[in-house]
């Protein structure tokens, strides 16, 4: 997932200090989050930057596959988005799935990985 804040705060002429003040968001999460550093972005977070930069998510998230495997030819993120639509379209049976759980957006799933 291709992070695009920078470019879209830059456009609309804020910079972090403001976005931090407009969206209640520190100056710290929203530079980990242009820097690439963030694992995750919540919905909710996702939401009070469209908000408050006027724009749609896809001017802030950009999904581009990695990792595609030669044999199948599907990415390794494909199991990752599978769970998330499948928990959004409550098909989930997962038990620690629940209503008072925030939605997150995987950012970079191999995050780590060896």
């Amino acid at each position: 997932m291709l992070v695009k804040l920078k470019k879209t705060r830059e456009a609309k002429g804020l910079s972090q200090n403001e976005l931090a003040r407009k969206t209640g968001y520190s100056l710290q999460n929203i530079q980990k989050i242009e820097q690439g550093r963030a694992a995750s972005i919540t919905f909710d977070a996702l939401g009070r930057f469209c908000e408050v930069l006027e724009c749609q998510p896809g001017d802030i998230l950009e999904w581009r596959p990695n990792n595609i495997d030669d044999k199948t030819g599907h990415s390794s993120n494909d199991e990752v988005l599978k769970t998330a639509s499948e928990e959004v379209e409550g098909k989930s049976e997962s038990p620690k799935s629940t209503k008072r759980q925030p939605h997150m957006i995987v950012i970079d799933a191999n995050r780590g990985a060896a």
